[in-house]
């Protein structure tokens, strides 16, 4: 039987303060807006252990901040590129985000207020893997053997 040592269920930070904060892409699920519109959701751990979530949703007049998520994430964004995104390839994802505190119906929690793009020096988001490539064909005249 598994056993843990029991803590107020409130340590839990609902909310940081607002700043700037190291967050990890817990989860990402595609989704659609209220308005019709494709969109992943963001489940967004930050270091302090608090949770919030983000959107970026897939229309022309949003896309700069899915660009600016992508290169907070450590991706180059070249312009004029065709991106495809998928909510699985966002997951484990690490970024730094300018957090600020929003209240509603007397609860403070937190707001992705911009996603900030790493700075030389500093640590880059893990990026997405890439495929696998075949090792380059071998003559048999270069051969030891």
């Amino acid at each position: 039987m598994p056993t843990y040592n029991a803590s107020t269920p409130t340590e839990r930070p609902d909310h940081v303060e607002a700043g700037d904060y190291e967050v990890e892409v817990t989860d990402a699920i595609e989704t659609v807006s209220k308005t019709g519109h494709e969109m992943i959701e963001l489940k967004l751990k930050t270091s302090a252990g608090s949770f919030l979530y983000d959107f970026l949703v897939f229309i022309p007049n949003a896309f700069w901040k899915i660009d600016s998520f992508r290169a907070a994430t450590g991706e180059v964004v070249t312009p004029e590129d065709d991106v495809e995104i998928t909510g699985d390839d966002l997951i484990g994802r690490t970024a730094f985000a300018r957090l600020i505190v929003e209240e509603y119906k007397g609860k403070k929690r937190n707001k992705v207020a911009a996603w900030l793009t790493p700075r030389a020096g500093t640590k880059a988001a893990p990026k997405a893997p890439k495929p696998a490539t075949l090792p380059e064909a071998v003559e048999d005249d270069n051969i030891p053997f």
